[in-house]
């Protein structure tokens, strides 16, 4: 079950149910492998370069477009092929609630602005049910972009729980 909420002005919301453990689901989360391995959208590399597990915390990266469709999109809004993003952990409640907010500081012409990413995890019936709101940008195509991207980074979230349950079975 995966739905998206676009429209309106209010954040650009997210929820997924997994047959996970929540030790998975935060692991994704908070760990460089984990990040390192869903949260980049399909045709960009994502390297985390600072993950500081407390409130206060540094969460920095390097996201840099590699697929043709990528970099031409990026291109059509004169922004850089590499973005180097600085964050830190606002909020965190072990295995339930994670605030990331990131400095929007690399779009050129524009004003840095803070930019708020939350995941919210709950156990549900022996499953794991997960909210991610995400701000909306000043500049629609922006949000526009976002939403597109953190749809294909929920693909590839989705795909590593599923690799982790599988694994899980076999061990």
């Amino acid at each position: 079950m995966a739905h998206a909420s676009e429209q309106g002005a209010g954040p650009i919301r997210f929820e997924r149910i997994y047959d996970a453990s929540i030790e998975d689901v935060w692991a994704l989360w908070t760990t460089k492998e984990g990040l390192e391995e869903w949260f980049a959208p399909e045709g960009m590399r994502f390297e985390v370069t600072a993950l500081q597990l407390r409130v206060g915390g540094a969460f920095d990266y390097v996201m840099t477009a590699v697929g043709a469709e990528q970099v031409a999109y990026l291109a059509s809004l004169d922004l850089p092929r590499t973005a180097r993003v600085s964050g830190r952990i606002v909020e965190m409640v072990r295995h339930r609630r994670l605030l990331i907010r990131f400095d929007m500081d690399f779009v050129p012409g524009v004003e840095p602005y803070p930019y708020d990413m939350v995941a919210e995890m709950n156990l549900e019936a022996g499953r794991v049910r997960m909210v991610l709101t995400a701000d909306r940008h000043p500049d629609p195509e922006m949000t526009s972009g976002a939403s597109l991207g953190l749809t294909s980074q929920l693909q590839r979230f989705d795909l590593a729980i599923a690799a982790r349950a599988t694994k899980e079975r076999r061990i």
